[in-house]
């Protein structure tokens, strides 16, 4: 099928649960609209500009998504916007689906951006790419959203929801939800008008069955595109939120917090102003007390979930389940992942793998300078994030770290 720009009303029926998209005609005049429609199989890139970069792309008929032939191949690094791009005039689509295989997960490539003109100024709207190992999303200021982890020379199919008045987007992977809300990465694009495709490093990615529509699927198409009411095979239950635990900052604090309970209201107050956090979280200090309140304990004694990952309130994970966390090395630093602040120390009472240490504060009630407390670096990866040293337990600046969970 031949890329296309369709001025036309038609809707795109993008199926869950793996189906492939397929188009379908609307009754409901001039309130539903396809921008891009490519799956690379008439053998051509009519629409598509060459790179200007140190790429190339091409239609291969090596490989192609979801069983199919061809796809749309870039090779090389073309640097950011330099490889190549598809003119969508102006349209603001709500709707964006595309299979994506990135070649290695070492390098940074398959870079998908949704934006403007003015690229250099909005740094588009969606920013994907396929990020040593994960896919990931940049949001404002360069924010790092943690997506799905991927193999290299696999197939990923991507399905994007865009809010234009929210101006954020919701992220799912193979049918699974991955993200919601995130921020839109431009402050000030109110449309789409490029879709760009290159690789940051010298390497190659694949692009295959590009839609983008407005308005993305919903209830709406089972009334005004089904005229046999027949829904069978689609999935309209709206899908869950992706489980997690969030570590997240409690503030600063001194030996004195209060034991357990001062420490946990203290994270019950540090929530309510926190982004990220879920709602209706239970929260708890994550911090080691005594052999009795260890942080190793936690899924016995607060019944923490271990089968979840471990993630910063942007989602940038730390952990990939609780086994992981507290097995000597996490996955990025706190402060990679939006948990504390480059300058932070945190009191953790804990050894590095979550068992009681001797020094805890008097079980965090003593604040003066006679005691220490064990604390952790928020800049490391390995042991040291969790079980760095001691340092008295007078020292006002430390913080503590919180965890949420629902």
């Amino acid at each position: 099928m031949r890329s296309q720009l369709l001025a036309t009303a038609l809707f795109v029926v993008i199926g869950f649960n793996g189906a492939t998209p397929s188009a379908a005609s609307d009754e409901a005049s001039g309130t539903k609209a396809i921008a891009l429609i490519d799956d690379f199989e008439d053998g051509d890139l009519v629409g598509w500009a060459a790179p200007t970069g140190s790429c190339s792309a091409v239609n291969t008929p090596l490989t192609g998504a979801n069983g199919s032939s061809r796809s749309l191949r870039i090779d090389g690094d073309c640097a950011h916007y330099f490889g190549t791009w598809f003119d969508l005039v102006n349209f603001q689509a709500t709707g964006v689906s595309f299979w994506v295989r990135s070649g290695s997960t070492f390098l940074i490539d398959a870079y998908v951006v949704l934006g403007d003109d003015n690229v250099t100024t909005d740094n588009g709207v969606v920013f994907f790419a396929a990020y040593f190992g994960r896919f990931v999303i940049w949001g404002p200021g360069g924010t790092v959203y943690d997506l799905a982890p991927y193999v290299a020379n696999q197939w990923y199919w991507v399905n994007l929801t865009l809010d234009w008045v929210g101006r954020n987007v919701d992220v799912s992977i193979d049918g699974v939800p991955w993200q919601y809300n995130l921020p839109f990465r431009s402050q000030t694009a109110t449309t789409l008008t490029k879709l760009h495709f290159y690789n940051f490093h010298s390497s190659t990615a694949w692009l295959d069955d590009i839609v983008m529509s407005s308005p993305p699927p919903s209830l709406d198409l089972f009334e005004n595109g089904f005229e046999s009411a027949d829904t069978t095979g689609w999935n309209r239950a709206v899908p869950t939120q992706p489980t997690r635990l969030v570590l997240f900052d409690g503030g600063g604090v001194s030996g004195a917090i209060g034991g357990r309970a001062g420490a946990d209201v203290l994270c019950g107050q540090a929530a309510q102003t926190a982004t990220g956090i879920p709602v209706s979280a239970t929260t708890r200090a994550f911090l080691t007390v005594s052999a009795a309140d260890e942080i190793r304990d936690y899924p016995l004694i607060y019944e923490v979930p271990t089968d979840r990952p471990v993630t910063g309130p942007n989602w940038n994970v730390i952990a990939d389940n609780w086994a992981d966390l507290l097995d000597g090395t996490i996955d990025q630093s706190l402060v990679a992942a939006g948990a504390q602040t480059a300058t932070n120390f945190w009191y953790t009472g804990s050894t590095s793998d979550g068992a009681v240490s001797p020094y805890t504060c008097s079980g965090w009630t003593d604040g003066t300078t006679f005691l220490d407390g064990r604390y952790g670096r928020t800049q490391e990866t390995d042991d040291r994030w969790i079980s760095n040293g001691e340092a008295t337990c007078g020292a006002s600046s430390y913080h503590v770290l919180c965890l949420a969970w629902r």
